[in-house]
């Protein structure tokens, strides 16, 4: 049979949760960001469809909130108090974490294309064409 150790890590969850928003980076991004001559990044509204707009120079990334299934929690070193039953002058603190925030969705960037022409001659297009010349 296995052994087991008894070395327990003590787990607590902060009354006042803290907001935080995690961004998925793509790598090319992350690159930018990691050089020694970083870009400055700017967070504007697209004219045309309302969305959040993350741009650096002549790229721009359009922000997505994305939902995950599986929350994450986010972790802080602390040390335990004692409770009312613990003698104060003779408790000794513990290495422990808190929980200081729940992050259930992400923000992902979507790197926004320069604008597509339209095509022409589409399908519906050449069809009308042809019918209007049998008449």
């Amino acid at each position: 049979m296995a052994t087991q150790y008894t070395t327990d890590i003590p787990f607590s969850s902060s009354h006042t949760q803290q907001a935080f928003k995690l961004l998925e980076l793509p790598p090319d991004l992350l690159t930018l960001l990691e050089s020694s001559n970083p870009p400055t990044l700017a967070i504007t509204t697209s004219p045309t469809t309302g969305f959040a707009l993350l741009s650096h120079g002549t790229q721009h990334y359009q922000m997505r909130q994305k939902n995950t299934s599986n929350p994450l929690l986010l972790l802080q070193p602390s040390r335990t108090g004692p409770k009312q039953a613990d003698d104060k002058e003779k408790f000794v603190s513990q290495p422990s974490v808190t929980a200081v925030a729940k992050i259930e969705d992400t923000v992902e960037l979507i790197l926004q294309e320069g604008k597509k022409e339209a095509k022409v001659n589409k399908w519906h297009e050449k069809f009308a064409k042809s019918r209007v010349e049998r008449k």
